[in-house]
This record gives structure tokens, C-alpha cells and sequence, in this order.
């Protein structure tokens, strides 16, 4: 098997029936000529997320303990092909995202990729931010080592994921931070400049400038101070 040519998507979701239809449409228009699957993990949903996720074809499995963390860890446990990737309930992955992920695994060494993002539901300065700043942002830490992988927007290397030991589930918060900072000892962690998603601002546009302040904890504890257990839960906005 050519791991490259085999992918499998996990999206995490929890109360999602009115944005679940966003990764899954575009998920539908993808360009990718291997295989690939598309798992969404019912993370506790009391609506139709599930039901939604089935209509589109994609493969629901029930987590029911509320947490993204274990959402992330049962998808990617039941993951079927060599490269696992992962997006949001409520991002759009762009027509060519999975053709872009196999081409960046390129080589055995390649252990993992990742990308920035927009906002389709934002201010112009809003998206700014995140086109301009947050693109740098991952840029600066790729250049000094520290890769940072958000699980909108990642794939990682099955058989790597697995030697790391997978998510750290005492994590309810930045656990695709910390994976990647364990990931990085066992092969290259590739940011694709290319590899741009549009996802939701709604957590952004409820909490303002406390949603910086949250991932700031977190990225100093996680990534430079290698404090995962002081890593900061979020609030639920749905």
C-alpha cells in the first residue's frame, strides 16, 4: 500500500447538526484520486449530528464522554488508512486539501503536515488576523523547531501517532499542540504554505480578546514550557 494514497478524515462533533453539513459537503468535492474515508466521531450530541453525518455517506461512531480530546483518540483508533487527517465540524476544507496532504507526505520521514486558515463568518480584520497573523505565527514556529498542529487542519502518520502513545487524554484543551511537540522526535512535521482551510470565528467572536489570552496559556505551557497537565479546558459556546 502507498500510505499517501490512503487517507482517512476524522472530524470530532458534539451538537453540531447546524454546521456538520460544512465539512462534509466540501469533503464531497475533493479532486484526491486514492481512497479515503470520512469518520465523524458523535461526541455526546443530544441532536441529529449523527443522522446528518450519515446522510453523507460518512462513518459515525459514538463517543459518550463529552471531550474533543477522546473524540480525537477514538477517530483516530478507528482510523482504517495510513494517514490520518482531521478537521472541524464547522471548517471548510478547500477542493484540493487531501491531494495537498498526500503530496506532503512525500518521503518515510514525513511524520505529519499542517496548515493555516481563514474565517468565512468574520470581520474584515477579524480575517486578517488570521489570514496575516496566524499564518506567521505557524511559520515562526516552524522555524524554530516548535510545529504546531491545530486538529482543523493536520494529518499525521498512523503508525507514528501510535508510537508516540496517541492524544495525552488527561488534556481537555490543546492536545493537537502537545501531539505535535511529541510527534517532531519521530520524523519531519511539514507546514504547507498551500494547505489553507476556512473555518467558523464563532468561538472568537464570543469570548473577544479572552480567546487570545486562552491559547497564549496554553501555547507557552504546552510548547515551550512542556506543561501539558497545565493546559487551559474551553467553554462550550453551543
Amino acid at each position: 500500500m502507498v500510505r499517501n494514497k490512503y487517507i482517512s478524515v476524522v472530524i470530532p462533533a458534539y451538537n453540531e447538526e447546524d454546521w456538520i453539513e460544512i465539512p462534509l459537503k466540501s469533503l464531497e468535492e475533493q479532486d484526491f484520486g486514492g481512497e479515503y474515508e470520512v469518520i465523524v466521531v458523535d461526541n455526546a450530541s443530544d441532536d441529529r449530528t449523527g443522522e446528518i453525518a450519515r446522510d453523507y455517506g460518512a462513518r459515525v461512531i459514538q463517543e459518550p464522554e463529552k471531550g474533543c480530546t477522546r473524540a480525537y483518540q477514538l477517530g483516530f483508533d478507528a482510523a482504517r488508512y495510513p494517514i490520518i487527517a482531521a478537521t472541524d465540524a464547522d471548517t471548510r476544507v478547500p477542493s484540493n486539501w487531501l491531494s495537498l496532504i498526500s503530496d506532503s507526505f512525500d518521503g518515510p520521514e514525513v511524520v505529519g503536515v499542517y496548515g493555516s486558515c481563514t474565517f468565512y463568518d468574520s470581520s474584515r480584520y477579524v480575517n486578517w488576523l488570521a489570514k496575516y497573523g496566524f499564518t506567521a505565527f505557524l511559520r515562526f514556529n516552524d522555524l524554530v523547531g516548535r510545529p504546531h498542529l491545530d486538529g482543523f487542519n493536520m494529518a499525521v502518520s498512523k503508525e507514528a501517532f501510535h508510537e508516540v502513545g496517541g492524544f495525552n487524554l488527561s488534556m481537555k484543551s490543546a492536545s493537537d499542540v502537545d501531539l505535535s511537540q511529541r510527534l517532531k522526535d519521530h520524523g519531519k512535521l511539514v507546514y504547507n504554505k498551500d494547505l489553507v482551510v476556512e473555518t467558523s470565528a464563532r468561538r472568537l467572536e464570543e469570548w473577544g480578546f479572552r480567546f487570545f489570552i486562552h491559547h497564549a496559556i496554553n501555547y507557552f505551557n504546552v510548547v515551550w514550557l512542556r506543561r501539558p497537565e497545565k493546559a487551559r479546558d474551553f467553554d462550550d459556546i453551543r
